[in-house]
């Protein structure tokens, strides 16, 4: 990429104050060969996050979260908390680990009842302290925790016990094809809206959250609230029973990591699809040629369909470790897909912004031009954490 001498920039490509003359100091300018924009040399268009060596958009090696990761790259970590700095994720992950490890101890102890709250509650709890730490909320913490996580906890407690007790009827009435209409089709599409529910009403009533990934953190917040109550729920006589309890360590173990694991990523990830896809209808500017796993349609066929797939799967597959499998399957798929969607949704463009002055980029470090993407190592701006992001031009 040949870099051009003095010149005018025009459009996006101008330096705050600047009259149209490039400074001395700085990088040099190049244009984008993906949108065409003047922006400053780097591995990444500052404008449009292209990879400038090879004009290629997509950027698959790059996550525009954390480019240090590829978009195929497995991780709950830097796919349902995007917000944190990539180093700043690493305490996330230790304590996931450390909390996983935990419930193995207890259970392996036979102390099954504290297992299963350490169990149901370790993703929640940690999504807590991420949105403390990366300030979703802005000034309004009590609205958004309890309008997302806490709307979803006291929904899925009463989901749980309505529909618990429902189908408790059916199977000693051995009227298997209702319970199947029941527990395959109707009870997780009801699961799915009354996980929406909260994040609606923010979407709704409090405008000022626009951005994408804020969708995200609000529909992840609901689906984790809402499993963390349906696990309590389902499991409560546990809870009042012996602190140490009889039973197999194992099953013990696959049964929670089940409940509080994997179900809990299910529905965190199909909440956070839908949400996310929400908030870009609202954020993005374009309103044309979008990707086609950023559409609300997209969202919500994913979101429904996995659902209903995994509840009737649940209903067919007595047996536990296929069940689990199935579980495992379906949320590894969910996180690869939430990952392709987010690094999508900060690709998208949104309006067209100056270059920016010089500011520290909150995932590299490095001190580089301000702009919706990290010129040096390809970052999305509004990836990083609100209150630590420069501002740019426009003052978004």
């Amino acid at each position: 990429m040949k870099a051009r001498g003095p010149q005018r920039r025009s459009g996006g490509g101008r330096r705050a104050g600047e009259l149209g003359v490039r400074p001395l100091e700085g990088p040099p300018l190049v244009s984008c060969p993906h949108c065409g924009h003047t922006v400053p040399a780097g591995e990444f268009c500052g404008h449009c996050g292209a990879h400038l060596p090879t004009g290629n958009v997509r950027r698959t090696h790059a996550f525009a979260a954390v480019p240090s990761e590829g978009v195929a790259h497995l991780s709950i970590i830097t796919t349902l908390f995007p917000h944190l700095p990539h180093r700043s994720g690493r305490p996330f992950v230790f304590a996931l680990t450390a909390g996983g490890t935990l419930v193995l101890a207890l259970a392996a102890l036979h102390l099954f009842a504290p297992a299963t709250v350490a169990a149901v509650l370790v993703l929640p709890v940690l999504y807590l302290i991420y949105l403390y730490e990366v300030e979703v909320y802005e000034s309004e913490p009590w609205l958004v925790i309890g309008a997302t996580m806490v709307m979803g906890a006291l929904l899925g407690f009463a989901f749980e016990n309505v529909t618990g007790t429902s189908l408790s009827q059916l199977v000693l009435t051995g009227d298997r094809e209702t319970g199947f209409v029941l527990a395959g089709i109707a009870i997780p599409i009801l699961k799915q809206g009354l996980m929406l529910a909260g994040p609606l009403f923010l979407y709704l009533f409090r405008g000022r959250f626009r951005e994408p990934l804020d969708g995200l953190a609000f529909g992840v917040a609901s689906g984790l609230g809402f499993s963390l109550a349906t696990s309590l729920a389902d499991f409560w006589p546990l809870l009042g029973g012996p602190l140490v309890a009889n039973g197999s360590p194992i099953d013990w173990a696959v049964r929670l990591a089940r409940a509080g694991l994997l179900v809990a990523l299910v529905n965190a990830c199909t909440t956070g699809l839908v949400t996310a896809a929400l908030w870009l209808h609202r954020y993005d500017r374009r309103r044309a040629n979008r990707p086609w796993s950023t559409s609300i349609l997209a969202a919500v066929v994913v979101a429904f369909a996995v659902q209903v797939a995994l509840g009737v799967a649940a209903f067919v597959v007595q047996d536990l470790v296929l069940d689990v499998a199935s579980l495992g399957l379906a949320t590894v798929a969910l996180l690869l897909y939430v990952r392709l969607v987010i690094h999508d949704t900060l690709l998208v463009e949104g309006a067209e912004h100056e270059i920016g002055p010089d500011s520290q980029c909150p995932e590299c470090h490095r001190v580089v031009p301000t702009m919706v993407f990290c010129p040096n190592c390809g970052a999305a701006r509004s990836a990083a954490a609100k209150h630590i992001r420069p501002k740019l031009v426009g003052g978004a």
